[in-house]
């Protein structure tokens, strides 16, 4: 294996490493799976700017699983509706691997909160635009979702 490969994979399982601790699952393999389906549902139902916008914000080993298999859609796109619409369209892309909206729900607030750790203010704004408003604005808050808010662990659970 060529030298940059194999610090592209080292960089990568870094990362899958560190959202597991996040995401509570402990194989890479696993959020590696999560992150693809999430990537999925963002570029069918994102934009062509609000998801080049989001890549944007990425690490570069996250940008290669994002672009990878991506078609850019013709026309409109189906827009989110709520937090529960996008984790409803979630549950179902992962084939009901992801049990319920609010299991989706959490996984979706964890990942988001990992990539807004990875990126400026500016990026997070751009990248997150796709998001519904209301979700949106809790996240450029406070990127960490840490909670700040008494309304948020009601609003997100």
């Amino acid at each position: 294996m060529e030298p940059t490969v194999a610090y592209a994979n080292y960089q990568l399982n870094s990362l899958l490493k560190n959202l597991s601790q996040h995401t509570g699952y402990p194989e890479p393999s696993e959020n590696y799976q999560y992150l693809k389906i999430i990537f999925d549902v963002i570029r069918q139902h994102s934009s062509f700017e609000e998801s080049i916008k989001f890549n944007e914000m990425l690490p570069l080993p996250l940008k290669a699983i994002f672009l990878d298999g991506w078609h850019i859609p013709s026309g409109d796109v189906p827009r989110f509706e709520n937090m529960n619409h996008l984790a409803q369209i979630v549950v179902e892309r992962s084939n009901h691997s992801i049990s319920s909206i609010a299991q989706a729900r959490q996984l979706l607030r964890k990942v988001f909160a990992f990539l807004g750790q990875y990126a400026t203010p500016t990026q997070r704004r751009d990248g997150f635009s796709f998001l519904p408003s209301e979700f949106r604005v809790l996240l450029l808050q406070d990127p960490g979702l840490k909670y700040a808010y008494s309304d948020t662990c009601i609003w997100l659970s």
